[in-house]
């Protein structure tokens, strides 16, 4: 009986681990992809891709808004809202959450190869691209920047440590810069990249200035041409501009916005690139200049502005991997490498247990749909309002999805790609509820006024609006009310959206407000007969019980709710 061949053994056991981790990547990633997050932005780029389709035309001009209608509209992301408008319409609003999960794991996976190929070691790879998406995972919403970030992981398997294609570089940046502005990052990474750190001669420059050179052109081919490259100038240089007060554009040492509390251990790694001047670990791993430049690049934008952390620790990794791979092998971790896989598969399976693949629960909590006025348009559109309606920043864009411009806000999420910085002031003043408030909204040709509750003094501006005896209701519901201008004809028989569980949800949180407990309770009820996991109906019920003294029953709700959904804000 012949013995079995030992490096054949080795070979076959290198192999189930590398599929192990591989599929405790893909796990990995997704458990990342469940940021709970108000993505405002999304409405409008879906809208967006709509209204492209109905004007047939990449040059746009703005029809939603009435303190900027008909202005030139850069919607320099008009690719990807296409993308997500026929996503949409072939799958619903709600598999977009399958877009972002796939996007998710594809820019990744995508590091991850990336960083095997350099260092040869699988667990290497996984654990630096691991830390890599726990430091972006606070910032992934449904939102075009998630392309950059894939751009960005494949411009690095294209051009990392090999000798690229002109053609495949110049391909990727038509794409990427009609998909979103971070393409002029991916220009800044390209020249880094490009460089020849291990072999300067005039000759390598200029190859490399000849590539460079095409990827530059290439980017010229978007609708706004060479004007493309000056939007995420204005952003980088122009300090003054109101919008970069946007607490996305926040310094991560500021307070308000999005946090990643990884980020402020992350940003010391750096420190590690100064064991690469040791000769003995130089001998090993060389000097990985593209990686350090990189690192140290993105470190100083990520201290500036928050939304440049996902990039800082997809470069730490490429700086970082060789230095831990070098650790492992001293540390001869290969011999226990199948075990290691296992675990890795254990914990990445662990992280997922509690998140539902299934897109409805998953989408009201990834996107905070609680928190738009859902009844509030279902109303509207019950009634064939339109007209020019003062709402939320944050809801514009879900104003433009459900009334593809029959209400028109007076500012929305497209910031300086329409509206200029006088129109943000002028709407600050009004969140605030800054002295004159009410002037400034009555002057700004409003009809209607669509508010929060619970955002910039809701409930006080709907009380102050009234005693001017300028405004008069028209509808509310769970998340706020709609009054409408005394000049505007009153509406002579007002049609009641049709039943369903967002007006319950109304009718629950008003019974609740005024003391109602017992029928607050029973609309909640039915509002999870329908959607079991509405968060606003859980927590709303939840609340009515402990009112009640009934402490086991509001747990049970509770517990009840977090197996749709594991969210935080269950209570």
């Amino acid at each position: 009986m012949s013995q079995a061949n030992p490096e054949a053994a080795a070979r076959a056991g290198v192999n189930i681990s590398n599929l192990l981790l591989l599929v405790a990547a893909g796990l990995l990633f997704l458990s990342f992809g469940y940021t709970e997050m108000a993505g405002s932005d999304m409405w409008w780029h879906i809208a967006a891709g709509r209204e492209l389709l109905q004007t047939q035309t990449l040059w746009m001009v703005d029809d939603w808004s009435f303190s900027a209608h008909g202005q030139a509209w850069h919607n320099h992301e008009w690719l990807a809202d296409i993308i997500y408008y026929i996503w949409v319409s072939a799958w619903g609003v709600e598999s977009l959450v399958y877009w972002k999960w796939l996007v998710v794991i594809a820019t990744f996976m995508t590091l991850l190869a990336v960083l095997a190929r350099e260092t040869g070691n699988p667990l290497v790879a996984l654990v630096c691209a691991g830390f890599a998406i726990a430091n972006a995972a606070p910032f992934i919403d449904v939102r075009p920047h998630l392309y950059s970030l894939l751009c960005f992981c494949l411009l690095l398997w294209l051009a990392l440590g090999r000798r690229p294609k002109t053609w495949s570089l110049g391909l990727l940046f038509v794409i990427w810069v009609n998909l979103h502005g971070g393409f002029f990052f991916g220009l800044m990474a390209l020249a880094i990249l490009l460089f020849p750190w291990r072999n300067l001669t005039m000759g390598t420059v200029r190859g490399a200035a000849g590539i460079a050179l095409v990827c530059v052109l290439a980017c010229v081919l978007n609708p706004s041409g060479v004007k493309a490259f000056g939007y995420p100038l204005a952003y980088a240089f122009d300090n003054s501009s109101p919008y970069r007060q946007l607490a996305e554009w926040l310094s991560p040492f500021k307070a308000g916005g999005i946090t990643s509390q990884l980020f402020f251990q992350l940003m010391w790694l750096p420190l590690l690139g100064i064991a690469y001047a040791l000769p003995g670990i130089r001998k090993h791993t060389g000097i990985p200049w593209e990686g350090i430049a990189l690192t140290l690049l993105t470190l100083a934008m990520a201290v500036t502005s928050r939304r440049f952390v996902p990039l800082y620790g997809i470069c730490l990794a490429l700086m970082i991997a060789p230095l831990l791979s070098l650790a492992l092998n001293a540390l001869r971790v290969g011999k226990i490498s199948l075990l290691l896989a296992i675990l890795a598969l254990v914990y990445a399976g662990w992280r997922m247990l509690p998140y539902p693949l299934s897109r409805f629960p998953a989408f009201h909590y990834l996107t905070a749909e609680y928190l738009y006025p859902v009844d509030l348009l279902d109303y509207a559109e019950a009634n064939n309002i339109s007209g020019n309606v003062y709402a939320l920043y944050n809801w514009g864009g879900y104003i433009h999805w459900r009334t593809d411009g029959r209400l028109k806000v007076f500012i929305d999420g497209r910031a300086d790609t329409i509206y200029s910085d006088e129109t943000y002031l002028e709407y600050t003043q009004v969140l605030d509820s800054a002295p004159g408030w009410i002037e400034k909204l009555e002057q700004s040709g409003a009809d209607y006024v669509m508010w929060p509750y619970l955002r910039g003094h809701g409930q006080q501006k709907l009380k102050e609006l009234l005693d001017t005896g300028r405004w008069r209701p028209l509808y509310s519901d769970s998340v706020g009310w709609l009054l409408a201008s005394t000049s505007v004809p009153e509406i002579a028989e007002p049609v009641q959206p049709g039943p369903g569980p967002w007006q319950d949800m109304g009718l629950a949180q008003l019974s609740a407000w005024s003391g109602k407990v017992e029928q607050a309770i029973t609309q909640a009820q039915r509002v999870r007969q329908s959607i079991p996991w509405h968060k606003d109906a859980c927590n709303l019920l939840a609340e009515s019980y402990r009112r009640q003294g009934k402490q086991s029953q509001a747990a049970t709700v509770i517990a009840d709710c977090r197996s749709y959904f594991p969210s935080a804000y269950l209570r």
